[in-house]
C-alpha cells in the first residue's frame, strides 16, 4: 500500500495506533488516584438522585464545574453497568473527537499529512493521553475545545456568508459543551485563540461579521436553561456564586468562598511553573516541539508566519500565558494548549526549508520512545519478578516490547535517512504506542492491587462494625472511599492543630468504650517491588503523623493499621486511658 493511499485514509490509520491505548488506559484498570475515586462518586451519586442539575459528592452538592460530564458518564453506567470502566467508557469518544478534530484543522491548513501527524501527536502526548483516559471532566472539555479551535479557524478563513455562519456556529455550540463540561476554559481556549488572531493580522472587520455572533443564539439554548435550573434550587444563588464567582476567581486570586474552600491553597502557582511542567507533559514530542516553536520565531521575525502558524501558535501560547498567572496551577489545566503545539509541530514537519534542527529533534524524539519503551519493558520485568511471575511474565514480555519498539524506531530511522519524515516519524509514534499499550497491559493488573481502596474501606468497615468511626480531617479521596464502597461516609473531624486534640478529645468522651477514628497515615507502605528493590537501598520507614501525636499526647492509642502495597495507609485509634478533655468541638458532617 502506498503513502498516498494511507494519507488518504489517516483517520483509520489514526484508529489503529491510538486507539489500542485509550482502550487499555480507559477500560483495562481500576479506580486510581487522585481524583477518580472522588470522580467515581459522583458519578454514581448522579446516576442515582433524582434531581440531576448538580452535581453531589459524599451527600453535597459538588460545585467546582457544572454537570454535562457527570450526566454522560451516568448514562454510560446505566447501559454498561454501574463500574468505574463503564464511568470512563465516553472518554474514548471524547479522545477521538478531540484527535479527529485537530487532525481536520491540520487538514484545512496544510493537507493530509499534517492531519496524519498533528492527531498522533496531539492524541499521544504524555499529558493528553493522561486526559484522554483519567475520569474527569477534561476528557470533555478537551473534545470540545478542539472542535471550537477547528469551528474559528474555517470561520475565520472562509468567505461571508453560509460558510463563515456554518463554522462559527459550530464554534459556538462547541465552546458551550466546553463549557458545560468544565466551565470558563471551554470558551477562554477558541475566545482567546481568535481574538489573538485577529489581533496579530489586525482584521478588525471580522468583528463586525453578523456570522461570528450568531452562534450565541444556540450557546444560550444549551446554557440557559441549565443556569435557570439551579437558580430554582433551594440553595441556587448560593451555587451560582460558587461556581462561577469563587470557583473561577479563586484560581486566579485569594478570596473568600461563600463555601468557605481556599481554591488558592491547593495547587499553587509559583513563576515558571508551566514552562518547567510542559516539556514533561509533552513528552515524547517535547524536541519536536521546541524544534517547531523555533521554526516560527524565525519565520517571525522574518515575516513569513501564515495564517496557519499564527493561528497555531495563537492557540496555544496565550491560554498558557494566561494560566501562568493563576495563583493555581496544575499540569493538566494546560492541557488545552497541547493540540495547538502539535499542529504547531504538524506545520512545521512540513515546512520544505526544515534542515538541521529537524534531524536533531527527529534523532531525539526517536530516543526519548527508545527510553520510554526500555523504561516499560524493565517495569513489567521488575513487577513480574517482584510478584513471583513466570518466565513468561519477567523475560518474554519485557523483551517482546523492548524488540517491537526498537523495530519500528529501526524502519522510522531507515524512512527519516530516505527522505520520508511523515512516515518516519508516524512510524515513531507506533512504537510509542505499542510499547506503552503493552506495557500497561503488564502492569496495570499490580497497580490495581496498590489502589484497591473499596478492599480497604470493607477492611475498615468490618474490623469497626457497630462501634461509632469518625473521620480525621479526611481528604477527597477517603471520603469517597467510603461514600463509593460503602454507600455512606462517617462523621468528620475537620479540625486542624491544637482544635484536632480538643476535637478528638471531646469525640471519645462521647464514645469512651467503643468510639474509633480513622486517621490517615503519612507516606507510602511498602511492597513487593520496594522489598525487590530493598536488597540495594533502603528507604526510611514513613511515621505515623498525626496518629503519632495523638498517641504521645495521650489522647488516642493506635489499634489497627490498614495498608494497600505501595499505596495509603490508615490508622484506626481508639480512646486512652485517662481523663477526657473538653476543649472546642469542631465535628461535621461531610
Amino acid at each position: 500500500m502506498d503513502s498516498a493511499h494511507i494519507l488518504r485514509r489517516w483517520p483509520l490509520v489514526v484508529l489503529a495506533v491510538l486507539l489500542p491505548l485509550w482502550c487499555v488506559g480507559t477500560l483495562y484498570r481500576g479506580s486510581w488516584t487522585p481524583d477518580e475515586p472522588r470522580e467515581a462518586d459522583i458519578v454514581r451519586h448522579m446516576a442515582n438522585q433524582a434531581d440531576h442539575t448538580l452535581a453531589n459528592f459524599a451527600g453535597t452538592p459538588f460545585l467546582e464545574k457544572p454537570p454535562l460530564a457527570y450526566w454522560v458518564s451516568a448514562e454510560a453506567n446505566h447501559v454498561f453497568g454501574d463500574s468505574i470502566r463503564a464511568s470512563r467508557a465516553p472518554n474514548i469518544l471524547y479522545a477521538a473527537v478531540a484527535v479527529f478534530a485537530i487532525g481536520a484543522l491540520a487538514f484545512a491548513m496544510a493537507g493530509a499529512e499534517s492531519a496524519l501527524l498533528a492527531s498522533l501527536l496531539a492524541g499521544s502526548s504524555l499529558l493528553i493521553l493522561r486526559v484522554s483516559i483519567w475520569l474527569a471532566p477534561d476528557a470533555c472539555l478537551i473534545a470540545a475545545c478542539t472542535v471550537a479551535l477547528l469551528g474559528a479557524y474555517l470561520g475565520y478563513v472562509a468567505k461571508p456568508g453560509f460558510a463563515k455562519l456554518s463554522a462559527y456556529t459550530l464554534m459556538h455550540v462547541a465552546a458551550a459543551i466546553g463549557f458545560m463540561a468544565k466551565s470558563a476554559p471551554g470558551w477562554l481556549v477558541p475566545v482567546l485563540a481568535l481574538l489573538t488572531l485577529i489581533v496579530w493580522e489586525r482584521r478588525w472587520n471580522e468583528l463586525r461579521r453578523p456570522e461570528l455572533y450568531a452562534g450565541l443564539l444556540p450557546q444560550a439554548l444549551i446554557i440557559v436553561p441549565w443556569i435557570v435550573s439551579v437558580w430554582r434550587e433551594p440553595a441556587g444563588p448560593h451555587a451560582l456564586r460558587v461556581l462561577f464567582l469563587d470557583n473561577l476567581a479563586g484560581r486566579f486570586a485569594t478570596i473568600a468562598s461563600a463555601d468557605g474552600t481556599a481554591y488558592s491553597a491547593g495547587h499553587q502557582n509559583w513563576p515558571g511553573r508551566y514552562l518547567v511542567e510542559l516539556p514533561f507533559s509533552l513528552l515524547p514530542w517535547t524536541f519536536l516541539v521546541i524544534a517547531a516553536l523555533r521554526a516560527a520565531w524565525t519565520r517571525f521575525r522574518n515575516g513569513t508566519l501564515s495564517t496557519g502558524w499564527r493561528f497555531a501558535i495563537a492557540s496555544s501560547v496565550p491560554f498558557v500565558v494566561l494560566l501562568s498567572v493563576a495563583s493555581t496551577a496544575r499540569d493538566i489545566y494546560a492541557a488545552p494548549a497541547v493540540p495547538g503545539l502539535t499542529l504547531l509541530v504538524a506545520l512545521w514537519m512540513r515546512d520544505p526549508s526544515k534542515s538541521a534542527p529537524s534531524r536533531f529533534a527527529l534523532k531525539a524524539t526517536r530516543v526519548l520512545v527508545l527510553g520510554i519503551a526500555l523504561v516499560m519493558a524493565l517495569a513489567t520485568a521488575l513487577i513480574a519478578a517482584a510478584s513471583g511471575g513466570d518466565a513468561i511474565d519477567v523475560l518474554v514480555l519485557p523483551m517482546l516490547i523492548a524488540l517491537l519498539a526498537i523495530l519500528c524506531l529501526m524502519k522510522a530511522r531507515r524512512l527519516d535517512a530516505g527522505g520520508e519524515h511523515i512516515g518516519g516519524l508516524a512510524t515513531t509514534v507506533a512504537a510509542f504506542a505499542i510499547a506503552v499499550a503493552l506495557g500497561s497491559v503488564a502492569t496495570f493488573p499490580a497497580i490495581d492491587r496498590w489502589q484497591d481502596l473499596p478492599a480497604m474501606a470493607r477492611a475498615i468497615h468490618h474490623d469497626s462494625e457497630g462501634k461509632p468511626l469518625a473521620l480525621l480531617q479526611p481528604d477527597e479521596t477517603t471520603l469517597a472511599m467510603f461514600d463509593d464502597s460503602l454507600r455512606s461516609a462517617p462523621l468528620s473531624i475537620n479540625a486542624k492543630g491544637g482544635l484536632a486534640i480538643g476535637a478528638v478529645s471531646d469525640w471519645f468522651c462521647e464514645h469512651p468504650d467503643d468510639g474509633r477514628l480513622l486517621v490517615m497515615l503519612p507516606g507510602h507502605a511498602p511492597g513487593e517491588v520496594s522489598r525487590l528493590l530493598g536488597r540495594w537501598w533502603h528507604a526510611r520507614p514513613p511515621g505515623d503523623g498525626d496518629a503519632g501525636f495523638l498517641e504521645r499526647d495521650g489522647v488516642a492509642k493506635l489499634l489497627l493499621r490498614y495498608e494497600l502495597p505501595h499505596g495509603r495507609r490508615y490508622g484506626v485509634m481508639g480512646p486512652a486511658s485517662g481523663p477526657c478533655h473538653h476543649e472546642a468541638l469542631a465535628i461535621e458532617r461531610p
